[in-house]
């Protein structure tokens, strides 16, 4: 019995050795077909980005795919459409008569055309290589606009009286394109994730500066930003340090910009900064500070920023110098002169009973050498009036020999009330369709004055240069789609031109009041 029990259990040994050793060859075989899997996978290219393979397949390049080599690219895009009207006046801002004894008024015809216009069709790729690198880049082709585009409410365009070639023979206007096109608006590098509350930018972007010119061109309140914000609403080359503590609730921002001659006082629709080298031997440095004192949406007190700007240079080349005879070339025979921005803003959402209410405020101000010129890509774009062949300097053309540095400033308030953020939101999209409508929309109201009108000096009018204030009352309707960029907007401006007191000057009141409508997706 003893042999036979021996013999079963030396069976069962042997069977169970034998069950083991099949379990580790099963085990490597597994491993050995993971190994291969994985092998193959990472010879593989990389997978096609997202929906855009059926679309890209075999059109870059032969027999290729667009791919991703490293990190994770999102593709944003915004696309703004516009029919705007504007009130007919042939004739411009200057009349004859008073001390500018102009024989004829500054033509208007050209500038007071309604139409549809493609405003932004931007494009943005964002690629995060790391978890501490990403690089960030923004075009708008529809850049390619005519140079008389101009933003609104830069209405009307104030030129030299009939010598402005452009105006007077509607180049511009009729006969295509009349810039270069800046298609390229940012091109940046981003390092964050290592030092504690610190990213640091390079690359070509906005410099520290104000509330609404650092705002996402579809989160506007309006359908263009204001006159003021034009002195911040630039692009620039160069470096920045931000930081962040608190929870988001104290920020800055400071950092060096190349800041060549344009970068202060200048349309960016006309004049870019950006994507151009240096000018000068000179950098710009610019600041910025935002503090957020109450920031809660659970109380009455709601939320409030407040925050200040700086930005300072020395732009020129030719020192203390100046030779008319050979003009401005690229800043290169511009007498060395100071130069700076600066501006401060507060915006509120109070909460409680009257949340969905809004209001911001902002104040700038700039200082710059150039100030128009009869080409009308100067100060703002919107050039400058001469007195006229029978004025004190006897000429045409708005061209000083030595122009004093000016100073522009202007403000803005603006208040609206968004009624699905309010205390009847919930009421209203559970309603009818009226109230379901109603839920869905926002109205705005904006007052804005800035110094936008130029005229030379009646006294030293190669030297000095004097400013006047546009007043514009915009009254605005937000019709939100889904999210914050899908949207339609309406704006109607009552445009005050500076002529009441100005008699002398002979500067009238244009009947030039604007009606836009923008049609609006993002994503």
């Amino acid at each position: 019995m003893s042999r036979v029990l021996f013999a079963f259990m030396a069976v069962l040994a042997m069977g169970v050795g034998v069950a083991r050793a099949a379990q580790v060859e099963d085990l490597r075989a597994e491993v050995d077909k993971l190994r291969n899997e994985i092998s193959k996978r990472e010879a593989a290219p990389a997978a096609p980005i997202g929906r855009a393979e059926s679309l890209c397949d075999n059109r870059y390049g032969p027999n290729e795919k667009v791919t991703t080599k490293n990190g994770k690219l999102t593709i944003g895009a915004l696309v703004q459409v516009w029919y705007q009207n504007i009130q007919q006046d042939r004739h411009g801002i200057v009349s004859p008569g008073g001390q500018n004894a102009l024989p004829d008024g500054e033509p208007n015809v050209l500038n007071d055309n309604s139409t549809f216009r493609v405003r932004r069709t931007e494009l943005r790729f964002n690629l995060d290589a790391t978890e501490n690198v990403n690089a960030f880049i923004l075009l708008d082709p529809s850049r390619e606009a005519n140079i008389t585009f101009t933003p609104v409410p830069t209405f009307p365009l104030h030129n030299a009286v009939l010598t402005n070639a452009r105006l007077a023979g509607g180049s511009g206007q009729q006969a295509g394109n009349s810039i270069i096109p800046q298609l390229l608006q940012d091109a940046y590098i981003n390092y964050h994730g290592v030092i504690p509350h610190h990213d640091f930018t390079i690359g070509q972007f906005k410099p520290p500066s104000g509330e609404e010119a650092s705002r996402n061109s579809g989160q506007l309140d309006f359908v263009e930003r204001s006159l003021v914000t034009g002195i911040n609403n630039v692009r620039d080359i160069g470096a920045m340090v931000s930081g962040y503590w608190l929870n988001d609730r104290v920020r800055y921002a400071f950092g060096a910009f190349n800041g060549p001659s344009g970068t202060i006082l200048s349309d960016p629709e006309v004049t870019e900064a950006g994507n151009r080298s240096d000018d000068n031997d000179e950098k710009d440095f610019a600041w910025r500070v935002a503090v957020r004192p109450i920031w809660t949406t659970e109380k009455w007190y709601g939320r409030l920023e407040v925050g200040y700007h700086r930005t300072d240079g020395l732009h020129g080349e030719a020192g203390k110098g100046f030779d008319p005879d050979f003009g401005n070339t690229n800043s290169e025979n511009l007498e060395k002169t100071k130069v700076w921005r600066q501006g401060a803003w507060a915006w509120y959402r109070p909460g409680g009973p009257v949340r969905g209410m809004w209001l911001r405020g902002e104040w700038g101000a700039g200082h710059d050498r150039f100030g128009a010129d009869s080409s009308g890509t100067g100060l703002l774009g919107i050039g400058s009036v001469d007195l006229g062949t029978q004025g004190p300097r006897g000429g045409n053309g708005f061209t000083q020999s030595n122009p004093t540095p000016l100073t522009i400033s202007g403000w803005y308030f603006a208040s609206g009330y968004r009624l699905s953020e309010s205390r009847f939101g919930e009421q209203l999209k559970g309603g009818s369709q009226i109230d379901r409508m109603l839920h869905k929309m926002e109205f705005a109201f904006r007052y804005e004055t800035y110094q936008n009108v130029s005229m030379e000096d009646l006294v030293q009018s190669d030297r000095h240069t004097d400013q006047f204030k546009t007043q514009v009352y915009t009254a605005g309707m937000n019709y939100y789609i889904k999210g914050r960029e899908n949207r339609i907007q309406a704006n109607y401006l009552f445009v005050d031109d500076p002529s009441s007191g100005n008699p002398v000057r002979g500067l009238r009141e244009v009947r030039n009041n604007v009606f836009v409508v923008n049609f609006q997706v993002g994503f």
